[in-house]
């Protein structure tokens, strides 16, 4: 404990009212001047005598103990360090400052991280948090030990000079090179199978090199090109598929590369389709052409072309041709100068003899193989010589007739690889579907049965063919749970997923994987035909890997999570598969500049007397602490000062009035009389 005394005050009126009545004395004694009164230096001895009476001023004597000084240590462990390699580096430099701090007497050391966030590494953020508790009068500086990318450098540094001196420790070589990839313009969406620019930048500070820029989208190859370094480049990339694409460029590594992280950047990109084409040929009137062709239009995507073929070229009657109401079936123009159009072609219970030529199936073949979809719904010509089997499409088709008319009820069911299969997995009660009455007996040679019908002959038989997809349904009795026969079942759902299998939509992939991110962290989904799908690798945005093992959640459906720890791009892997999603930003700024600058922060330290120091890149270039006096030198060219600020707290305190107030009043208007009485004579 120490003694200490000073002068205080106990003023006899509120400090407005004292304000008030110092205003009016000092304006009433400005006017007196400038009139030239005869005793200025009397009416001003005694207004502050009066003005002394009423705050009445006081001895006081005080026990004070000396209060601590408060050294703050800010060490930034964000996301840039870690991909730099730097993390560890700048951890045992704050430990070793902190370690020389504490052996100084009078200086409490307080220890804070920086994290880094959507919007970067808030430096100066945490320092206003960790000494928001703290006197100024008790700072005695801050140490912030960093790479120097911060993102909140303060706007007028001189507004923080109560902080005490700021010294800045730059973790890193600013002289070592580093190249990274920019986005200037990506869209959010496309057209599938359109191009659409992106345009990008490669920052190399090393020259203007060429460098070759890949894309890939989902994790497949798309395209590249050579761009030349520091100047804005454009390249057209085509959408593969509906809904969310990932489309990441990434640049070859320059001669100087801190880390390859921020060389690749990535955007999500919806797929979407300007129209579907959908081409439906049926044959011979029956119950069930309305319900696909309800179905297909109640979709707003599909575009939709309806033939009904009523009347067959072989067919006899005496009817005469000027009395027939009946279009032409348009074959030239649909399978010749339009086939490449339609994206699916439903033949239902449509039988070949008489209506299209052979070529014409050899050209839907072609169409299919290209990346066309194939739907065939049999009916009972499908059995004999007039089936579709018997044309040039048999070398696309999965399955075969037998001969056999199937005329009795059974009930569909789905085949052990159907109940796996996205196109039937999951569907409502499969044991509780309505009978049909009717199946051609069919052999399958190839491809997927995911339905089976009478006798467990194939009823549903999927596959792919070249770049398409092709269906068989050897029934054309579906309507009959559009009708509630025998309890009905989920015709539309089954319908809707066909079609939309055939027009390779994603999410009916049957080996597809998926990750999104949740409250947990990431969710992984994986769907298989085959057995249990083995770990998936994960690989977080700074590059480190981890297995994740799934649980199947229901056939053929299996499920995970991850915990996500770090923000940007994460990639999963399985086999030949790729998924990726965003952990907050899809490319944060903390990976965008990974190099050491010295430069952001510095005017910062100038505002309040600190300094920047170069540590290297293991951070062992530390410089001394030294204590100095408040508003000294706070930094040379191998030391730091931390200012001492000799503050106190009071523990006890006696007043003693020096004279009564009265007694200063009294003495105040004598003075004022004595001025008037001098200015009288």
């Amino acid at each position: 404990m120490i003694a200490g005394a000073r002068i205080g005050f106990d003023p006899a009126l509120p400090t407005s009212a004292l304000i008030a009545l110092g205003v009016l004395a000092a304006l009433s004694l400005a006017v007196y001047v400038w009139r030239r009164g005869g005793a200025p230096i009397l009416r001003a001895a005694g207004l502050a005598f009066v003005f002394i009476g009423i705050t009445q001023p006081q001895w006081v004597r005080e026990t004070r103990e000396p209060a601590n000084d408060v050294a703050l240590i800010v060490v930034d462990q964000s996301e840039s360090l870690a991909l730099a390699g730097r993390r560890d580096a700048a951890r045992a430099a704050g430990d070793a400052m902190a370690e020389r701090l504490s052996r100084e007497a009078g200086v409490d050391v307080r220890v804070r991280e920086a994290r880094g966030g959507p919007d970067g590494t808030m430096i100066t953020s945490v320092i206003s948090d960790a000494l928001s508790d703290v006197a100024p009068e008790r700072i005695g500086g801050v140490i912030v030990v960093t790479d120097g990318q911060a993102a909140d450098p303060p706007a007028e540094p001189r507004r923080l000079a109560e902080l005490g001196p700021a010294h800045i420790l730059i973790v890193g070589d600013p002289d070592r090179g580093d190249r990274r990839l920019e986005l200037v313009s990506a869209p959010t969406f496309g057209i599938v199978g359109e191009p659409m620019r992106v345009t990008g930048r490669v920052i190399d500070n090393t020259g203007n090199a060429q460098v070759r820029v890949r894309v890939t989208i989902d994790g497949q190859h798309a395209t590249e090109t050579v761009v030349r370094a520091n100047q804005d480049f454009s390249v057209n990339v085509r959408l593969p598929r509906r809904g969310r694409n990932m489309v990441m460029l990434e640049a070859d590594g320059g001669p100087q590369e801190i880390t390859l992280a921020n060389n690749r950047q990535a955007f999500a990109a919806n797929g979407v389709r300007d129209r579907l084409r959908v081409l439906l040929v049926t044959g011979t009137p029956h119950p069930g052409a309305r319900v696909w062709r309800n179905l297909l239009k109640s979709d707003p995507a599909v575009d939709l072309v309806h033939f009904s073929i009523l009347r067959p070229p072989d067919k006899q009657d005496y009817t005469p041709l000027n009395e027939l109401a009946l279009i032409p079936f348009p074959t030239e123009e649909l399978f010749e100068r339009r086939l490449g159009e339609f994206d699916l072609i439903i033949f239902d219970r449509a039988p070949q003899r008489g209506i299209l030529q052979a070529y014409y199936f050899a050209s839907i073949a072609r169409r299919v193989e290209q990346g066309g979809a194939l739907l065939i719904t049999a009916g009972e010509t499908e059995a004999g010589l007039d089936g579709l089997y018997r044309t040039a499409l048999a070398g696309i088709l999965p399955s075969q007739p037998t001969g056999q008319v199937i005329d009795r009820a059974y009930r569909p069911a789905p085949t052990a690889l159907g109940s796996r299969h996205p196109v039937v997995r999951g569907l409502p009660t499969p044991e509780r579907w309505g009978r049909w009455t009717q199946q051609v007996g069919a052999r399958a040679t190839s491809g997927q049965t995911v339905l089976a019908g009478a006798d467990g002959q194939p009823l549903l038989v999927l596959d792919r063919a070249g770049a398409g997809r092709v269906a068989q349904l050897w029934s054309d009795q579906p309507w009959l749970w559009a009708r509630g026969y025998d309890g009905g079942g989920p015709h539309g759902e089954l319908l809707r997923r066909l079609a939309h299998w055939l027009m390779q939509e994603p999410e009916l992939e049957d080996e597809r994987l998926s990750l999104d991110p949740n409250t947990r962290g990431l969710e992984i989904e994986r769907s298989t035909l085959g057995a249990a799908p083995g770990p998936i690798e994960l690989i977080s945005p700074s590059g480190e890997r981890t297995q994740v093992q799934l649980g199947e959640n229901a056939p053929g459906l299996w499920r995970g999570e991850a915990p996500a720890t770090e923000q940007g791009l994460y990639e999963a892997r399985s086999g030949n598969l790729r998924a990726f999603a965003a952990v907050g930003p899809l490319n944060p700024r903390e990976a965008a500049a990974l190099a050491a600058d010295p430069e952001i922060l510095r005017p910062f330290a100038n505002a309040t007397g600190g300094s920047v120091t170069l540590t290297g890149e293991d951070g062992r270039r530390l410089p001394e602490i030294r204590r100095i006096d408040r508003g000294a030198n706070a930094g040379g060219g191998d030391w730091i000062g931390i200012e001492r600020n000799g503050a106190y707290v009071v523990r006890a305190a006696t007043a003693s009035p020096l004279g009564p107030g009265w007694l200063w009043a009294v003495l105040g208007t004598a003075l004022l009389m004595l001025g008037w009485r001098r200015e009288s004579l």
